[in-house]
């Protein structure tokens, strides 16, 4: 550890030596949009803030603009076109490596009575989709980066917004206001994808390091309740990612190395009618961090690699055109074969883990505009995930047999069609309808003690389709009063399962600084796939039955209210408080059991198989959520969220219980300050806390007894979830430098996670060699670094 960090302070203090007082510049090019349309505004004005002198241009008759020779640093930008909305942009990077291109939608003005004048300043707080009403936040790939702890996952990033937290500290499974991550869903280029994580558990929405990479991520969405009607089957959170197009006219490369790993990237043009390509290569690290020393807490080392990208094609006449993708594969051995009997690893009893897993989806996407005011997109894409778990028990002589097995997978296929219709600036209607034909083939089995055999878990081959449609009208009342209503359905072939779902939103500003809104949303979900297909043996009759196949969807009623106020032109308060209902939900059939599926989502070792299920659960999640925001002004931002919250649930046992995710609160405070070094501003020098504590996790507690009786951990199912750890805290540090060269840029940083080395506990296990039960917990202090060129 030493080794490293010795190196990463030289690389600090001698960087910046030798570096002449030289100003540097860069260009400043993008397209002005309508933002419910995306038709193109030719003729905009477009100025850049933050300069000594006037630098500005007009955009083209393809609403494209360019405007070179600003010099680096933090800038600003601002828009003006006629009969629509000021837009303002701030707080953009500037740097030599690469040309800073911007893709910025205006609002229409709807005009009543006397002209006002209305700037439409970027407000952070709400998020791209125009669409939205409340409990949604825009974030970018700059902030991903920026956040002490963030260590470039979005997942991580947003676990600092209002109502989210993590209670992992190696996973970045999130929990949103109370709700399983299993409800969380993710949406990348307006496609449903499968769980973008390395190292994921099967069915599951997290893991240990993300495939999603902040360089090639545009500008994207987080919601957090009651979503607009295009947004289906999931009951808690949205992630809407976007990749930016590459730089149509210029190559520009990237190369990294850090915790993620050793990365690669290049974008430029392929023709010289604005088509591009865009491409990163990432490959994990962690075996040169381990030839340094650096141990990571596991005995086995994670390996993996991951690929994204994306080629645009604009035509004149037939719209745009574009092929994207993401894709990754990982695996870990943990063996103890070679180790000392007297000494093994793994959870003490003499076991070989071998665990892989990998993700892959690739899309097309075709944008097309009837007019001016109508739109239409269509997408195809296919993607999938698979499994791959092997544990052998090994005896004392090495002699080993297989104790379980998996190899799984799910794909899909999906088509839909997307058409936007910008009536005029009071009326927008957006519909679509989309079909995910699903496959799956699973094999999974464990050997019996009872039995003295291997019983299947899983042996299926089979197949089912979802569909989805919606619609949704925003009307814009006035400039300060907006509606937002819409339908969602969707049907599952399987069982033929269904719902129809309204979603409603109003927001009023009152008063110049000051907004109310209210959202109410019906959300449905389908169980994880595996549980539809999960074979229970029945050992009277020796048959695998498939007793969960007719699960109906589970469904929530969400209801929100906020208030938002502009305390000042780059700081923001708001308040929300919400109520969701949830029914529907899938428990056991077992009488007096405390098994519900609302549970499930965040278990280390992947989703517990259950069977003889019916939709007799209920639950409910309320609170209220705080937050005050500085947004990055005068060299300095801070952010500060507390959520204070209840989750409940009720099994087929008839007792109401928290749920494994009712922590009951969460407090983030997270901050930083950029220092400029010297006149010219090469060189910025930043530092970024973060503080973070929250109710410590839930937990049933083990019956030591009966785990001595029968070798294994045994709970008591009647106290379910009634106890909870102490209270969790850390605190992060990240010092980051970045200097501009002739044609180049660098940045290097420092990350140091839970500085205080607070020992948080993660979990109880029962350890069948000593019969105890004992804490595991979650990590101590934990430094990394890393470095990116751009040029």
């Amino acid at each position: 550890m030493k080794f490293q960090f010795k190196y990463l302070a030289c690389l600090f203090f001698l960087l910046p030596l030798g570096m002449a007082s030289q100003t540097f510049t860069q260009t400043i090019r993008g397209s002005i949009k309508d933002a419910d349309s995306k038709s193109a505004l030719p003729g905009a004005t477009i100025v850049i803030l933050n300069l000594d002198t006037l630098k500005g241009g007009i955009s083209d008759a393809d609403g494209n603009f360019k405007i070179p020779n600003i010099p680096v640093g933090r800038r600003g930008v601002k828009v003006t076109y006629v009969g629509y909305e000021d837009a303002v942009m701030g707080n953009i990077i500037v740097s030599t490596g690469r040309e800073v291109v911007l893709n910025i939608e205006m609002h229409e003005r709807i005009i009543l009575g006397q002209g006002v004048e209305i700037i439409s300043e970027k407000d952070k707080t709400k998020a791209n989709n125009e669409l939205t009403t409340n409990s949604a936040r825009n974030f970018s790939s700059e902030e991903t980066e920026r956040y002490a702890g963030a260590r470039g996952d979005p997942s991580r990033m947003v676990a600092n917004f209002g109502g989210v937290t993590s209670s992992n500290d190696a996973r970045n499974d999130i929990i949103v206001r109370g709700n399983s991550p299993l409800g969380v869903l993710w949406r990348l280029e307006g496609v449903d994808i499968p769980n973008p994580n390395h190292f994921s558990s099967q069915g599951a929405t997290g893991g240990p390091v993300s495939m999603l990479n902040t360089n090639l991520l545009a500008n994207s969405d987080f919601l957090t309740g009651a979503f607009p009607a295009e947004y289906g089957n999931k009951t808690a959170a949205v992630f809407d990612l976007k990749l930016r197009n590459g730089n149509n006219e210029k190559n520009e490369f990237i190369t990294q190395v850090g915790i993620n790993g050793l990365e690669l990237g290049a974008e430029g043009p392929i023709t010289k009618d604005g088509a591009s390509y865009l491409i990163n290569y990432r490959y994990s690290t962690f075996k040169v961090f381990n030839a340094l020393g650096i141990n990571f807490g596991v005995s086995g080392i994670p390996e993996y690699q991951d690929m994204s990208f994306k080629f645009n094609f604009p035509t004149a006449k037939a719209g745009i055109f574009s092929v994207w993708g993401l894709g990754g594969t990982s695996t870990i051995s943990i063996l103890d074969r070679n180790r000392d009997t007297s000494n093994w690893s793994y959870v003490n009893q003499g076991q070989d883990l071998v665990y892989g897993s990998s993700m892959g989806v690739v899309g097309f996407t075709h944008l097309y505009f009837f007019s001016p005011t109508i739109s239409g997109k269509f997408i195809l894409s296919a993607s999938g995930s698979t499994n791959l778990i092997t544990v052998d028990t090994l005896s004392k002589a090495k002699v080993d047999f297989r104790d379980y097995d998996n190899h799984s997978a799910d794909w899909q296929y999906n088509a839909s069609y997307t058409v936007t219709d910008k009536i005029n600036s009071h009326h927008l209607i957006k519909a679509g309808i989309s079909y995910t034909q699903q496959y799956i083939n699973y094999e999974a089995y464990y050997w019996s003690t009872q039995y003295h055999k291997n019983i299947y878990q899983l042996q299926d081959a089979d197949n089912t389709g979802l569909g989805q449609a919606y619609i949704h009208w925003q009307y814009r009342i006035t400039e300060k009063l907006a509606l937002n209503t819409g339908l969602h359905y969707q049907i599952l072939t399987l069982n033929n399962s269904q719902a129809l779902e309204p979603r409603a939103g109003l927001r009023w500003q009152f008063k110049p600084r000051h907004a109310l809104s209210l959202a109410y949303g019906m959300h449905s979900q389908t169980q994880p796939l595996i549980y539809y297909f999960y074979k229970s043996y029945d050992a009277n009759t020796g048959q695998y039955l498939e007793t969960n196949r007719n699960l109906d969807l589970s469904r929530s009623q969400h209801l929100i209210a906020g208030y938002d106020f502009n305390v000042g032109k780059n700081l923001r308060l708001k308040l929300e408080g919400y109520y969701q209902y949830l029914y529907n939900i899938p428990v056991s059939m077992h009488p007096n059991n405390s098994f519900s599926i609302i549970n499930v989502g965040n278990a280390l070792d992947g989703l517990p198989l259950v069977d003889s299920l019916y939709n007799h659960g209920t639950g409910q999640n309320y609170g209220m959520e705080l937050t005050v925001e500085k947004f990055f002004h005068k060299h300095y931002y801070f952010l500060s969220t507390l959520s204070v919250y209840k989750s409940s649930y009720v099994a087929n046992d008839g007792i109401e219980r928290p749920t494994a995710y009712d922590g009951g609160y969460v407090f983030n405070c997270l901050a930083g300050y950029e220092l400029a070094l010297g006149k010219s501003k090469n060189k910025l020098l930043s530092l970024d806390v973060k503080y973070t504590t929250a109710g410590g996790n839930r937990y049933t507690p083990i019956d030591l007894n009966s785990s001595i009786l029968n070798g294994q951990a045994e709970y008591f199912d009647n106290k379910a979830y009634s106890e909870k750890f102490a209270p969790y805290s850390r605190l992060d540090v990240k010092l980051s430098f970045r200097m501009n060269r002739k044609k180049m840029s660098h940045y290097l940083y420092a990350n140091i996670e839970n500085v205080l080395n607070q020992q948080n506990i993660l979990q109880q296990t029962y350890d069948p060699s000593t019969h105890t039960v004992h804490a595991e917990y979650q990590l101590g202090v934990f430094p990394y670094g890393g470095y990116r060129l751009e040029f």
